[in-house]
């Protein structure tokens, strides 16, 4: 059987000067949302109650770093708050630490954070440093970011382990908020050995891959990173389809869902 959805991610609402509107764009019953919405939390909510009414099927949302923003001085808050405020929203369902499966495929998904080790050649205390310079916060705080990073991935590799033996499962996409593994983004020489590269991704999220002994992994979808992927590798499809922040170099001005298509 065949089974679509679109992917969207990165919308970044707040930077755009028109307000976001998808009506009619949507290509099949369903979506998967991969973070990065926006920074307001009540404008968050309006888009997707926007999106959930383009999409009949359902809406399978996972946080982006910028809906953190203002609150990543205690995770742990902002994660709850978050969960109340998606709840309510029709059609509309928040990934984090919630598996759904629809029609035999299992949508997995994770913001991921990062562990400052992407590029192992950089050091990760340094740039540690620099994040905490960035956003102008603490130490501690980048730290709570490394630790929900290894709970993320420990997450997708104990869930994947799972799914193996779910006879309603003959199919997974996973979803993460930042890059799953730096071969995906190691090619970008406007990135490569920057601070901002080791907090693109969390390569120990792939490694969720050596569970899925029954090759259940059909799609990785994924966000945080502002240019377009769309490859094949090691049987598994990774899938980028980031909007972008207005008025930068890394946007998409004309933006369309990518319909993904697989077989289940």
């Amino acid at each position: 059987m065949l089974f679509a959805f679109d992917l969207i991610s990165d919308l970044h609402v707040d930077t755009w000067p028109k307000p976001f509107d998808w009506t009619g764009q949507a290509t099949s019953p369903y979506c998967v949302v991969a973070g990065d919405v926006c920074r307001d939390r009540a404008l968050l909510v309006k888009t997707l109650t926007h999106l959930g009414q383009c999409y009949p099927g359902g809406v399978f949302y996972i946080d982006g770093n910028d809906e953190h923003r203002w609150h990543l001085s205690d995770l742990g808050e902002s994660y709850r708050e978050l969960n109340q405020l998606i709840e309510r929203i029709p059609n509309v369902v928040y990934l984090q630490d919630r598996l759904v499966i629809v029609n035999g495929v299992a949508f997995l998904g994770t913001n991921g954070w990062w562990t400052y080790d992407l590029d192992p050649d950089l050091d990760a205390q340094q740039c540690r440093h620099w994040y905490t310079d960035y956003v102008d916060g603490t130490l501690a705080m980048s730290s709570e970011i490394s630790t929900m990073a290894l709970h993320d991935a420990a997450y997708l590799i104990n869930s994947t382990h799972k799914l193996q033996t779910h006879k309603e499962v003959s199919a997974v996409v996973m979803v993460s908020h930042t890059v799953p593994a730096a071969w995906l983004i190691s090619h970008d020489q406007d990135l490569a050995h920057t601070w901002r590269f080791n907090t693109s991704g969390n390569g120990h999220l792939q490694t969720a891959l050596d569970e899925d002994t029954e090759s259940k992994i059909q799609v990785w979808c994924f966000g945080h990173y502002h240019r377009r992927v769309d490859q094949d590798h090691a049987g598994v499809r990774w899938v980028n389809n980031s909007r972008g922040r207005g008025g930068t170099d890394w946007c998409q001005t004309a933006y369309y869902p990518q319909r993904i298509e697989i077989n289940c």
